[in-house]
């Protein structure tokens, strides 16, 4: 009896797997593998936060009881070398077949690289497929088959060709023979290191299912209305999801142009464009891979950044003076999460009001980020802090006090994560430094006692931040 062993990776998931779907064809039986990377599966790392981890777990856990319905035993390996660890289990179970999806961060491509040359050697043959994105970074190219940088003509041609190619969804894998072998159980998060945590939302491919039904029947006509207001439950929720592959991007695709996002229905239209924007962030990833940690930019690559710990240290703790900074962050380190608005916003103050480098920030998120997903949240800082493709110019920075004006004009979003700030007038939610020493008393809210004063002047901050930029 043939065996193949597929080997997820961020693919947490039985129904549109294209390399698991495969798998069951090319082989009589099928074993599961999933690799505990202790180089940054492990609270000791700094590298992947709690709330991710206890999302994948959660998902895996899900995952593994999916599988067994299709006679598929999802192997554990805990190794800090998953290419010998994955090769090793293949020569004791006499796997001459393995099944991957493809992943795009250098790391990730360095590795694949790897173990396709020592299977090769073993006499093993590696079969990826594309899975995670609906078009690979080389198949959206300009006229000169150079790779895009700006996102608008990027755009333009992945919607012309997603035209071109309808999506094709890889359905439910075949059932498996039962084997002797039997699935490992999956380990909790005390194991690995990490503190207990809430998610704020359902896990695996049925939570995703849930959370794609009701952003559809409920959401999505107005997303592109209520996607900027942090107050309004008016997003998909589904990063984390797609983060780990418990949804196709396929499904998602396919929801946005069966609502109208080809045709001018707004919201749908608007949801197709951010998944746009992933797969733009996954194309650059791949195309310039020193943007993980340098400028794309290179003419800003030398930029002094002060990185001023005392500075650094009140953004993480929420206690920079500024509401709707510190509430976007205290909402990170409750939830896993923080609204995409408000992601722009904090990433801008603290590279530009804060003169801050980008690379810290960026480190920061993927400690804290249930749906971390490297080349979004690089593209992201990148983008605020001026430096990245098809960034924010120099000169525009953000003004934390006016985007919360517009986006929390009530302060509703402020409140929910800084009750210190339940009784502040709404002349002054966002700009309580300015009550009179009366009216902060009648509040309960002494600024500088009970509510951090704010620790720089943005008009100040900005006026520096573009001179440094200009210069």
């Amino acid at each position: 009896m043939r065996t193949v062993l597929h080997w997820f990776r961020r693919d947490f998931r039985v129904r549109d797997n294209t390399a698991l779907a495969a798998a069951t064809r090319l082989g009589d039986a099928v074993v599961a593998v999933f690799c505990i990377d202790t180089r940054w599966f492990t609270a000791a790392t700094g590298k992947t936060g709690a709330y991710q981890a206890a999302f994948w777990l959660t998902s895996l856990k899900e995952l593994s009881a999916a599988l067994a319905d299709l006679n598929i035993p999802l192997k554990i390996l805990t190794t800090a070398d998953p290419v010998q660890a994955i090769l090793g289990l293949a020569k004791c179970l006499d796997v001459r077949t393995i099944t991957l999806n493809r992943e795009y961060e250098p790391a990730q491509i360095a590795q694949d690289q790897r173990l396709a040359r020592e299977a090769e050697n073993r006499g093993v043959d590696i079969k990826s497929f594309k899975d995670g994105v609906i078009f690979e970074a080389f198949e959206i190219l300009t006229g000169s088959e150079n790779p895009y940088t700006i996102f608008s003509p990027y755009k333009r041609a992945w919607l012309a060709k997603l035209g071109q190619s309808p999506v094709q969804n890889a359905g439910l894998p075949a059932k498996s023979p039962v084997t002797s072998i039997s699935s490992d159980p999956i380990p909790d998060l005390e194991s690995l290191g990490y503190p207990a945590v809430t998610l704020p939302i359902p896990t695996g491919q049925r939570g995703a299912a849930a959370l794609l039904d009701t952003f559809i029947q409920k959401k999505i006509k107005f997303y592109h209305k209520d996607r900027d207001i942090p107050a309004v439950p008016g997003v998909s929720q589904l990063s984390a999801h797609l983060a780990a592959g418990t949804i196709s991007i396929r499904q998602c695709v396919a929801a946005a142009v069966n609502q109208g996002a080809m045709t001018g229905n707004g919201g749908a239209e608007t949801w197709l464009s951010e998944l746009i924007w992933r797969e733009f962030y996954r194309m650059v990833l791949y195309h310039y891979p020193h943007t993980c940690h340098s400028a794309f930019q290179k003419k800003y690559e030398h930029l002094a950044w002060e990185n001023k710990p005392e500075l650094i240290a009140a953004w993480c703790q929420a206690r920079t003076g500024y509401p709707i900074v510190d509430a976007a962050i205290r909402q990170i380190q409750q939830t896993g999460w923080m609204h995409n608005r408000l992601r722009m916003i904090t990433a801008m103050f603290l590279t530009k009001d804060l003169d801050t480098h980008w690379r810290i920030g960026e480190q920061l998120f993927m400690q804290w980020l249930m749906d971390y997903d490297q080349a979004s949240n690089v593209g992201g800082w990148q983008w605020s802090a001026g430096t990245g493709t098809d960034a924010a110019p120099y000169f525009r920075v953000m003004n934390p006090i006016l985007q919360a004006q517009r986006f929390d004009p009530d302060g509703t979003f402020v409140k929910r994560f800084i009750p210190e700030l339940a009784n502040v007038p709404r002349d002054f939610i966002h700009t309580p430094w300015e009550m009179p020493p009366l009216l902060q008393s009648q509040c309960g809210c002494i600024i500088g006692q009970d509510y951090p004063a704010r620790i720089v002047d943005h008009a100040t901050a900005r006026i520096q931040a573009i001179a440094k930029f200009r210069a």
